[in-house]
């Protein structure tokens, strides 16, 4: 099954965008933004499953300087929990060649899981 990511704007500004994506059962979820568009603001990236599950969500920098300055910012450590989230301690601007990629691991025998990365584009 392919996993399909759709983005759509948040409160009918085109500023605000979240990209997002479920999976099917026992599958591996990657969500990432695009490459390639305006400069953008991390606002928070989300992880949900159907299940508790115990496992770590990485949200790594894919940067447009090239593979050297690529680098994992953040693993949200899920213990027994559905849910969880991310929401930067301070600004996080990324430039519009760069790219955010989510990954959740499957989280077992009949267990989804969808993730969201909530985003400002600046500079527009």
């Amino acid at each position: 099954m392919a996993i399909v990511i759709r983005s759509d704007e948040i409160s009918g500004t085109q500023s605000r965008l979240r990209r997002y994506s479920d999976s099917a059962v026992n599958a591996l979820l990657t969500v990432n933004t695009q490459q390639g568009g305006a400069a953008f603001r991390l606002d928070k990236v989300t992880v949900h499953y159907s299940a508790p599950v115990t496992l770590d969500v990485t949200v790594t920098l894919d940067s447009g300087a090239g593979a050297a300055w690529d680098a994992l910012l953040l693993t949200i450590a899920l213990a027994v929990a559905q849910n969880g989230v991310w929401i930067p301690d301070e600004e996080l601007i990324f430039s519009g060649d760069d790219a955010l990629i989510v990954v959740a691991p499957d989280g077992g025998a009949g267990v989804t899981g969808a993730v969201a990365i909530y985003l400002e584009e600046v500079g527009r």
